[in-house]
């Protein structure tokens, strides 16, 4: 029950009116920054690293490094695509070595894309179907992407800082939300020790759906 302000000095059984009234104005503040922002579910994602109207620029990836983007799922739901989005085509990309995946917080691939070699080669869009959907808690989750080949697709990313703890404030290797490693790779692995990564500057831009 809300309370028309001034409350009276004064008044008997003053917390119950006062403690009601922050209530209903925490709830109207949250309601109206709801209604101003744009959420992952407004675009017919489950989940997104950030809007993409912030999206900044672009960066081509390193050939044979996995790259991993946090997002959370709030909720348990069912994951079916992974999506990135590419501004520069990739150019001799090598055949059956250009993945997209999911991983869970504790470094397991519970999901996987087919090969993306003929479709990394143009820009745009990339919805790409898990081969199996994945049931998830909720919880935090990666978009893991492997490129191989002359030229990497440019992915489209937010911020590119020199320090690499900005974008991952107050975070660890092992919870990080942007990072590389491990390298040299040909394709996702089954697991990723996640300690191990390496905090990037590149903000990706990646999405679940």
């Amino acid at each position: 029950m809300a309370y028309s302000a001034p409350i009276a000095i004064g008044s008997l059984n003053w917390g119950t009116p006062v403690n009601d009234t922050f209530a209903d104005l925490d709830t109207r503040v949250k309601a109206l920054s709801s209604a101003q922002a744009s959420a992952a579910t407004d675009q017919a994602s489950i989940s997104w690293t950030f809007d993409p109207a912030t999206d900044l620029n672009s960066s081509i990836l390193v050939s044979g490094t996995v790259n991993m983007a946090k997002v959370w799922v709030r909720q348990p739901t069912t994951i079916n695509n992974v999506t990135l989005s590419i501004v520069t085509a990739g150019s001799g990309l090598t055949a059956a070595q250009n993945l997209a995946g999911l991983y869970d917080a504790a470094g397991n691939r519970v999901g996987v894309t087919v090969d993306q070699t003929a479709a990394w080669a143009s820009t745009g869009l990339k919805d790409m179907p898990l081969t199996v959907p994945y049931v998830a808690a909720a919880g935090a989750y990666y978009v893991a992407f492997l490129s191989n080949g002359t030229t990497p697709p440019a992915f489209a990313r937010g911020s590119n800082l020199a320090a690499a703890t900005t974008v991952n404030l107050g975070l660890t290797a092992t919870t990080a939300r942007f990072t590389t490693g491990p390298l040299a790779q040909t394709s996702l692995p089954t697991t990723v020790t996640m300690g191990s990564r390496t905090a990037d500057a590149r903000a990706w831009w990646a999405a679940v759906k």
